[in-house]
């Protein structure tokens, strides 16, 4: 009888020993799935953040191309209207003038971007 009452105790005892051991490799585990969690949240935050700025940009980009765009079919709506050569062949030197002072804007205009392009290149390249 004490011999059944011994096995039955170690039977138990190993047992519980199992479940103790189970148990702390199960709380090891959750504690590793609750570092992944956050560590996912933390990227899927970022990944939103980044999805935000570039909805931005391509919405500040659309909006500049739209503006782009108006300032084209303004510059093409006074083509239209005039018939340069004609304008040429009657009056050249007003025609020559006002060319040479848009081309003259145009080159600052570019010259002026580059200019801003090569600060903030220079600016980016120092940090």
């Amino acid at each position: 009888m004490y011999q059944i009452l011994l096995g039955a105790l170690l039977l138990l005892g190993g047992s519980c020993y199992y479940l103790f051991d189970q148990n702390q490799t199960l709380i090891g585990n959750n504690a590793k799935l609750e570092v992944a969690v956050e560590e996912q949240k933390q990227a899927i935050e970022s990944i939103r953040e980044s999805y935000e700025k570039q909805g931005e940009a391509l919405n500040n980009m659309s909006r500049a191309n739209a503006a782009i765009q108006a300032e084209k079919d303004s510059y093409l709506e006074i083509f239209k209207r005039h018939n340069l050569n004609l304008l040429a062949i009657k009056k050249p030197g007003m025609i020559e003038t006002r060319i040479n002072n848009g081309t003259k804007k145009v080159f600052e205009g570019l010259e002026n971007d580059s200019k801003n392009i090569t600060v903030t290149a220079t600016a980016d390249d120092d940090s």
